[in-house]
């Protein structure tokens, strides 16, 4: 008896497997046709987020920072060629810290600090796609980006009559040239994509203006700013009555980024 249910079971999966055999062979397709990628033409804009691997780290330095693209990014197609795109980057932040400081002897002293730092950059580009395919799109741009970065720190304290201020004004300019591929996401307006890029840069103004005075008596030094010299030997240790403080670097960066596209 289990011998014929056995016949009976081989028997009912061969059958089975010549219908759909046949079906797949002979038969009409039954799946819907899906439209893959919706390429945006002359007049439609982008906005497009995503991640930045840190600029000017090396081909292969191990320790690779990520960081997200700037919030504002915008894309203008005047064809299905031609990309032009914006990136802004805006940064403000500011402290104060003002009372009376307990000098002994039921005296007295008033200190008013504040800090201030604000950072602008722009990053203007274009780029040229290749192909008018919907599905994988190919594209090389350049971009160049500028933006500047200032500081301000000043101290007042009623002790000796004390004012204090430490500012910076730095200055960033660079160029870069980059290539990427991005995919069209069904029928939608998005597509996701990746871009590598090398980049040079200039970074001007990396200093910082000290001016003191105490009872009415004026000096004025100037020091690096010691973040962006790591490398330099007592680049810190020393004041200086003038200064000028720059760098410049070549490096590479990838980006992995979501674009969204409207009219």
């Amino acid at each position: 008896m289990k011998q014929i249910k056995l016949l009976l079971i081989v028997a009912l999966c061969l059958g089975a497997t010549t219908m759909a055999s046949a079906q797949m062979t002979t038969g009409e397709p039954s799946a819907k046709v899906i439209r893959t990628g919706n390429r945006p033409t002359a007049g439609y804009f982008g906005m497009y987020f995503g991640a930045t691997s840190n600029m000017f780290k090396g081909l292969f330095d191990g320790d690779v920072s990520v960081k997200a693209l700037p919030m504002i990014n915008f894309k203008y197609h005047t064809s299905r060629q031609w990309e032009w795109r914006l990136g802004l980057e805006l940064y403000e932040s500011s402290e104060t810290l003002k009372g009376n400081v307990n000098a002994g002897n039921n005296a007295t002293q008033s200190l008013n600090n504040k800090y201030g730092e604000s950072t602008a950059t722009l990053y203007p580009g274009f780029a040229y796609h290749f192909s008018n395919k919907n599905i994988f799109d190919v594209y090389a741009g350049v971009e160049l980006p500028f933006g500047w970065n200032s500081s301000k720190f000043t101290s007042e304290s009623s002790a000796n009559n004390s004012v204090g201020s430490t500012k910076k004004g730095a200055f960033t300019i660079g160029l870069g040239a980059f290539v990427g591929i991005q995919a069209f996401i069904a029928n939608l307006p998005l597509a996701i994509g990746v871009e590598y890029g090398i980049s040079s840069r200039l970074d001007a103004g990396l200093k910082y203006k000290n001016v003191v005075t105490v009872n009415n008596k004026t000096q004025v030094s100037y020091s690096p700013d010691l973040k962006e010299f790591k490398h330099l030997e007592n680049a810190g240790s020393d004041t200086f009555n003038k200064l000028k403080a720059k760098k410049g670097a070549i490096g590479n960066q990838f980006r992995l980024t979501l674009s969204y596209y409207f009219k």
